[in-house]
């Protein structure tokens, strides 16, 4: 299911180009995974995964690579986009892993029999000792809190609307902000910067539509004046 999250995405961005290769080449993968890891146990299997996907395969954080194929194709990609990959592998040999809300989206929360344990994306998938765990707890002041499937994804797509943003590659960034929408419609936040995007892009109706809907959430005395002018702007031009 995360693949196939993954590769939906992949195709409303990308189109269909390079889906196909990257499927079969992480089935491979998940099929020679399952070939090892037969008769370990979890800890065993984890281990291997870790073998596998950390060394065998080379694997590594620390790019700009957020689609799935670019990732297969050159082994690096950014922090959630690899942890989802990791996540999908994991649960091929039946590990329950869960990414944390935390910095760079690269911890995992992994429920080993009842019994909390985490994934350091960032040191090979390392586990996390309780100390490790309560020092990092204390430097960011909050709890561990994972997030669902669901959530996950909107957290790749929100790293993919930045990564978009700084190319200036309007296209693709609005894709995105439609996906992030589709998760959540409402999002006031994304709402109000796909009208916004729309409006430069020269799609006026489409921009009002959706201004529309942000003030159905949106208190109107505490908006931003630039976007209560793009309003009336709208308003004029779609009369």
């Amino acid at each position: 299911m995360i693949l196939n999250s993954l590769l939906s995405i992949h195709s409303v961005l990308e189109g269909e180009a390079g889906r196909d290769a990257c499927l079969r080449t992480v089935n491979f993968m998940s099929y020679e995974l399952a070939a090892t890891c037969a008769s370990r146990n979890d800890e065993s299997a984890l281990s291997e995964l870790n073998n596998f996907f950390f060394e065998k395969k080379s694997f590594r954080i620390g790019s700009d690579n957020f689609l799935p194929q670019q990732i297969v194709e050159e082994r690096t990609g950014c922090g959630v986009a690899l942890s989802l990959l990791y996540m999908h592998l994991a649960q091929g040999l039946g590990l329950n892993l869960e990414l944390v809300h935390w910095p760079l989206h690269s911890l995992l929360k992994w429920d080993q029999g009842g019994r909390s344990r985490f994934v350091d994306m960032e040191r090979k998938g390392k586990l996390l000792s309780e100390d490790e765990i309560l020092g990092l707890i204390n430097k960011h002041k909050g709890e561990v809190r994972t997030l669902p499937l669901s959530e996950a994804l909107v957290e790749y797509l929100s790293h993919l609307s930045v990564y978009f943003r700084l190319q200036k590659n309007n296209e693709c960034l609005l894709k995105t902000l439609s996906l992030i929408l589709d998760q959540e419609p409402e999002n006031t936040r994304v709402l109000v910067e796909r009208a916004l995007l729309r409006r430069e892009m020269g799609f006026p109706k489409e921009a009002l539509n959706d201004l529309k809907r942000y003030f159905a959430f949106a208190d109107k005395s505490a908006v931003a004046p630039e976007v209560l002018t793009a309003y009336d702007e709208l308003r004029s031009l779609t009369l």
